[in-house]
């Protein structure tokens, strides 16, 4: 176990739009060194898969728990992988879009200090899958694309304990909250482009009924995600 994260939402929203001005900073020294060639045009729809790796926190209160223990926060961490499907409208440099994305994950960890979810457990808990809807903002240069999004953010979370006796011996929540993040992309090869952006999940604060010692504990989640991944634009060959 370690000490409370104090890693707040909006500074994570704040890190993750600097990624975004980053990029297009860097992008102009390149652009301007030589003549441009014609802009791909990003208007259009497009599907894609990705791949990556998510980590994140669940900080635990209880008023029965000991000072020690109070919060305790529990770390996980592991690989994703999903698809996406999205829509961009292309006005001068700025490019508007819409995007839908879901992921299969094994985003998890474990904790075996005694009386922090069953008194004498190994208890394993973490995600199953990842979903996002969200709106986007990007500036275009040539084949590069750098971009802003957020939206609404979608986990299957579940906590399974190590003691039959302890109730409830398994737990599983949907849960729904904001998702916030940054990107880049690069188009190549036609209609083909890829992809490296950072997400941040902001979800609601949880509640935990169990039987030992018989209370309630709020559950405080918070989730970062990287991903790669590769998308295909429908329609025209306007990528060269």
């Amino acid at each position: 176990m370690n000490g409370p994260n104090r890693t707040s939402g909006p500074s994570c929203l704040a890190f993750a739009a600097a990624i975004a001005a980053t990029t297009v900073a860097l992008s102009v020294p390149a652009f301007a060194a030589e003549p441009l060639p014609p802009a791909p045009s990003w208007t259009g729809f497009y599907v894609g898969l990705h791949g990556g790796w998510g980590w994140g926190t669940t900080k635990i209160q209880d008023e029965v728990f000991t000072p020690i223990f109070n919060p305790t926060v529990l770390k996980y961490d592991g690989p994703l992988a999903g698809a996406q499907a999205g829509f961009n409208w292309q006005m001068g440099n700025v490019v508007l879009g819409a995007e839908v994305d879901g992921s299969w994950a094994f985003v998890r960890g474990n904790s075996s200090r005694t009386a922090v979810l069953t008194a004498t457990s190994r208890d394993n808990f973490g995600y199953r899958s990842l979903a996002t809807g969200t709106g986007r903002v990007g500036y275009t240069m040539g084949q590069w694309l750098a971009y802003a999004k957020g939206g609404v953010a979608w986990a299957d979370f579940d906590v399974t304990t190590g003691n039959v006796s302890a109730l409830p011996v398994s737990y599983q929540r949907s849960l729904t909250g904001a998702v916030g993040g940054a990107g880049f992309e690069v188009a190549f090869l036609r209609n083909v482009s890829a992809k490296v952006e950072y997400n941040y999940f902001w979800l609601p604060v949880d509640q935990l009924r169990y039987a030992n010692p018989n209370t309630i504990s709020s559950l405080e989640h918070r989730i970062h995600v990287v991903k790669f991944g590769v998308n295909v634009r429908l329609g025209p060959d306007t990528f060269r």
